[in-house]
C-alpha cells in the first residue's frame, strides 16, 4: 500500500529576517477643508471613516502593535469595537499628539516616538482618512521591508510618487524628528543616505477623504 504524503504549501516569500514592525496610525488632522471631525463620519450605516482603515492595520498579523496618533480632546467616538478590544489587550494604544495643530509632520513625529519606545526597527505610517487600502496592500511591503535588508523605507507608489502607507525603518527617525509643519517624509526619500523601494498601488487606494465632495464620492464607492 502506498503512504498518502501530505502537500504543504510553500511560504510566499522568504524573509532575509524577521524585522519588529509596528503600525503608525495618524488621525489627528485638523479636518480644515471638511469643516467638520471627518474620523466620525460615516461612509455605510455604523461604519465611521476613521475606523475603516485602523481595523485593516489591526487585521495584520505582521504588526506587534499599533499606535493611533489622536489630537487633544479627540473623544474616541469613531473608534469601531474592533479596536477598542484591542486597546484592552494592549496590542493597540493611543497617544496624544498636542502639536497635532502645527501640522502633520507634529503628527508623525508623535507616532514615530511611540515606535521607538517599542524598540520597533521600522513603522507602517497609514492615515486615518484613506479608507479604500487593502490588507494585502500592506502585507506586501512588509514583506518587500524585511527581504530587503538594507531598505531604510518601502513606499507605496502612485505612478512614481511615493504616498502612504509607507514603512519607515528606524534610521530615518532621527531625520523624521527634524520635519516642521506639514512636511512628511516624502522629501527624505531623495537623500543619497538612504534606500529604499516604491511599490505602485492601485489608484482608489490613494484616496483620501478630505472634503465634502470626496465624501459623497467615497459613500458611493465604499462597500462593507
Amino acid at each position: 500500500m502506498v503512504k498518502a504524503v501530505e502537500k504543504v504549501k510553500p511560504e510566499k516569500i522568504v524573509r532575509s529576517e524577521k524585522k519588529k514592525i509596528v503600525g503608525v496610525y495618524l488621525a489627528a488632522g485638523s479636518s480644515r477643508r471638511m469643516g467638520t471631525a471627518k474620523q466620525s463620519l460615516e461612509l455605510a450605516e455604523g461604519i465611521r471613516l476613521g475606523g475603516i482603515a485602523l481595523l485593516k492595520a489591526l487585521g495584520c498579523a505582521a504588526f506587534e502593535q499599533v499606535v493611533v496618533v489622536v489630537r487633544e480632546g479627540d473623544t474616541l467616538t469613531w473608534l469601531p469595537e474592533e479596536a477598542r478590544q484591542e486597546l484592552e489587550s494592549g496590542r493597540c494604544r493611543i497617544v496624544v499628539c498636542p502639536e497635532a495643530s502645527l501640522g502633520m509632520a507634529h503628527s508623525l513625529r508623535t507616532g514615530i516616538q511611540a515606535a521607538d519606545g517599542l524598540k520597533a526597527d521600522g513603522a507602517m505610517v497609514m492615515l486615518a482618512d484613506q479608507p479604500f487600502i487593502e490588507e494585502a496592500m500592506l502585507d506586501g511591503l512588509i514583506d518587500a521591508y524585511e527581504a530587503g535588508v538594507e531598505y531604510d523605507y518601502v513606499a507605496s507608489g502612485d505612478k512614481g510618487i511615493p504616498k502612504p502607507p509607507v514603512i519607515l525603518g528606524s534610521r530615518m527617525w532621527s531625520a523624521i524628528a527634524s520635519l516642521e509643519g506639514d512636511a512628511g517624509a516624502r522629501a527624505l526619500f531623495h537623500l543619497p543616505a538612504f534606500r529604499g523601494q516604491i511599490i505602485e498601488a492601485a489608484d482608489l487606494a490613494f484616496m483620501d477623504i478630505d472634503t465634502a465632495k470626496q465624501y459623497e464620492e467615497a459613500k458611493t464607492i465604499y462597500r462593507p
